[in-house]
């Protein structure tokens, strides 16, 4: 088994498998997008979440909505034992309906999606953070805040708001244009956001999930390449962190490799403390 760590007070692998790649969301190019898109029948995304769990990960990460959450649940009502660590919708106008509807699909624990934290920090209404968070807790369930800026973070630490977890993009996707305020169009990979990210992972006072750790492809090279991202992520981070890795096994065994190289990460950075 993988190294887990503490989320509310479920054990959860170190190494979490994102489901971007199901419904062909890739953050490379339309070509990716649609390879993902014609591998991933449910037959397939089934197979790889079983190998998820013969190899140690027992969490997978996605989206409150359809279809995904109506595959995991099919899923888990399969046999399937993977804990799912939910976000909710990015609108606000939707939040509290879209989070019912979430409900129905028996989360394992909810997060406030890293967009919909994002469009808050964008737009001066950061102090909303804490009502959606307690609405969520409402739930009875972990409750996480993800966001691509650190800044998100920070001001959760600094107003004393308390989730149960993070969820922290190492690559800010959406960095404001300070011209105008808002977010550039499209997305970016700089990797001078990486660093920034870490130290304020390092400084978070709950257990913290780092994605895009791999610049979704970007840095992916070779085999050489992704491995040193892992032991990037587990020596920049605090002891019980994690990370989240969507994982597209179409031509090489991503799920083998990145459990592999997240026990070596982990055991190399623990030599080192």
């Amino acid at each position: 088994m993988l190294p887990t760590m503490n989320i509310g007070d479920l054990k959860v692998s170190r190494l979490i498998v994102g489901s971007n790649p199901f419904t062909g969301k890739s953050h490379l190019d339309r070509e990716t997008d649609a390879d993902m898109l014609d591998h991933y029948t449910e037959e397939r995304i089934f197979s790889m979440l079983e190998r998820c769990e013969a190899v140690g990960i027992n969490a997978v990460q996605s989206r409150g909505s359809m279809p995904v959450m109506g595959l995991l649940k099919k899923y888990r009502d399969l046999g399937g034992n993977l804990l799912w660590l939910a976000q909710t919708g990015k609108d606000l106008s939707t939040f509290s309906e879209e989070l019912d509807e979430m409900m129905k699909y028996k989360p394992s624990a909810i997060c406030i999606h890293g967009e919909l934290s994002d469009f808050l920090y964008l737009n001066g209404m950061l102090d909303r953070l804490e009502g959606l968070l307690e609405q969520m807790r409402r739930k009875n369930l972990p409750v996480g805040i993800c966001s691509h800026f650190p800044e998100v973070l920070i001001y959760a630490e600094e107003h004393g708001i308390c989730p149960d977890y993070y969820m922290a993009s190492v690559f800010n996707l959406f960095l404001p244009d300070p011209k105008r305020g808002e977010s550039t169009p499209g997305e970016r990979f700089d990797i001078s956001d990486v660093p920034r990210m870490y130290e304020v992972i390092r400084s978070l006072s709950a257990p913290t999930v780092a994605l895009k750790i791999l610049g979704a492809g970007r840095r992916c090279a070779d085999q050489n390449e992704v491995k040193n991202a892992f032991i990037e992520a587990f020596s920049s981070m605090k002891v019980g962190d994690g990370v989240l890795v969507g994982m597209f096994d179409k031509y090489v065994d991503q799920v083998r490799l990145n459990a592999e190289y997240t026990a070596e990460a982990i055991r190399l950075a623990e030599s080192k403390r």
